[in-house]
């Protein structure tokens, strides 16, 4: 080969080397994106769950990694082992819930309360069919939004 065409190369790949880290540092530090403020899709809780088990391509096309405003019953308040407060909202199908991991505890909420919810939509969770266990859609970054 070549001494022209070897420093060519070497050339080459000194250039994406630093591409790429100038992008996995930009990725890095990119700010997150502000919830609370964030235009969000408006659906309740029981039309959320239905779309991902009647169609889990399209649902998953249109809400995943989405900020939604999801309203609905509180069916359970809890905690996860990092001492977030987990919200569920009731879909109408027993078992079955928006999970919600708030970004704040919010004290005042409890079972059977009306409640609007903003997050970004994480996934769905389809449960065990052949052990009779629903699925949950789970929201991250949650946020009250009528507390």
């Amino acid at each position: 080969m070549a001494t022209s065409t070897k420093k060519i190369i070497r050339i080459s790949v000194v250039a994406l080397v630093l591409a790429a880290v100038g992008l996995g540092l930009w990725m890095w530090n990119k700010p997150h994106k502000d919830i609370k403020n964030a235009h969000a899709i408006d659906i309740t809780a029981e039309k959320l769950y239905q779309t991902f088990i009647t169609d889990s391509a399209k649902a998953k096309t249109a809400y995943i990694n989405q900020v939604l405003e999801v309203s609905g019953t509180v069916s359970q308040v809890s905690e996860n082992q990092q001492q977030q407060q987990i919200i569920f909202i009731n879909t109408g199908v027993t078992g079955a819930s928006i999970n919600c991991t708030m970004e704040s505890k919010a004290s005042s909420i409890k079972p059977g309360d009306q409640i609007r919810i903003k997050g970004v939509c994480s996934g769905y969770n389809s449960g065990d069919a052949d052990m009779g266990l629903p699925g949950d859609v789970f929201l991250i970054r949650g946020y009250p939004t009528n507390n």
